[in-house]
């Protein structure tokens, strides 16, 4: 499950030397944001808060100041990706690519791990060359070579989830 939380802290009782948070899942409703706030003590006295550490299943760059709006945009919109595609997304290129993008446009292989399997999988498995009509030429071909023209060629990475490709 893709999860996104925060831990929202009273930015006024921290410069006073006082860490009064807590941890908030997003997408988070409006009610239960105000309930959050009310806890660590937001009021008329103490206004202002921000984000002292962030607990997310992908990798991710959110800092201290972030949008409460855009992080459950974010969130909402990550819920319907499947989570080792997301991964392998935001290992390859960064989390602002995952959420500039749908998920359909990316195409993950988790078992190809290095050059030789994507030379292998283009050439054997993918169904794109007859090998069979080749005879014994096809004894001669260099899979791990191959692998990487194609890795020179598309837009992929080998990520510790396999081979991502955006497709888009």
């Amino acid at each position: 499950m893709i999860e996104v939380k925060g831990f929202i802290t009273n930015l006024g009782k921290y410069n006073e030397g006082d860490l009064v948070g807590k941890w908030i899942a997003f997408p988070i409703d409006d009610e239960e944001l105000e309930k959050a706030l009310e806890e660590i003590g937001i009021n008329e006295e103490y206004e202002e808060y921000f984000f002292t550490d962030w607990d997310c299943s992908f990798e991710h760059n959110f800092g201290e100041y972030e949008s409460i709006e855009d992080l459950n945009e974010i969130a909402a919109q990550l819920e319907t990706w499947n989570e080792d595609l997301l991964n392998a997304v935001c290992e390859n290129w960064g989390i602002n690519y995952a959420i500039d993008n749908d998920e359909d446009d990316f195409i993950l292989y988790d078992d190809i791990n290095d050059d030789y399997d994507l030379g292998y999988y283009w050439a054997v498995e993918s169904g794109c060359y007859d090998l069979n009509n080749m005879g014994s030429l096809s004894n001669y071909i260099d899979y791990e070579s191959f692998g990487r023209d194609i890795r020179f060629e598309t837009d992929g990475g080998f990520t510790s989830y396999g081979w991502v490709e955006y497709r888009g």
